[in-house]
């Protein structure tokens, strides 16, 4: 018998799940770099495990995913599988589509103000509230 075939799934890193969840939500690794205020290089090294994030940062990213921290120290491997129907790694698609469906489907900028919100805490409605009590003050979208 082939003593391989009863060997364990080998664990996920941190690095391999900071990539599967980031690509889940349709980010680039620029827009978490720009919510996270470092350099697109740094949360790459995140990404190819040369670093780790400090657990402020990877308590930011788990809110930035929509999900929780403990994910990321959950040793259950992974079953999704990031690959498209050919069998090749997904990216972020880069053409904005008419009517999105996911965040990745988003223009740059409008990925960008989701991000800002997450990572703030703060719900749609609170940013509608604020937007419409500006409005209301008199004060143009411009000058905000």
């Amino acid at each position: 018998m082939d003593k391989s075939a009863y060997a364990p799934e080998k664990e996920e890193s941190l690095a391999a799940k900071l990539r599967r969840h980031r690509l889940q939500v349709g980010y680039t690794q620029g827009n978490v770099a720009d919510v996270l205020n470092i350099t697109r290089s740094t949360y790459t090294y995140y990404e190819s495990g040369r670093t780790s994030p400090d657990p402020a940062t990877l308590n930011r990213i788990a809110k930035l995913f929509g999900v929780s921290i403990e994910e990321f120290f959950n040793d259950e491997p992974s079953q999704d599988v990031l690959l498209d129907p050919m069998g090749e790694k997904r990216r972020a698609p880069k053409k904005v589509k008419a009517n999105p469906e996911k965040i990745a489907e988003l223009a740059a900028g409008e990925r960008s103000v989701i991000a800002f919100m997450r990572d703030r805490g703060m719900s749609p409605e609170e940013v509608l509230e604020a937007l419409r009590s500006r409005e209301n003050a008199g004060i143009k979208p411009d000058s905000y």
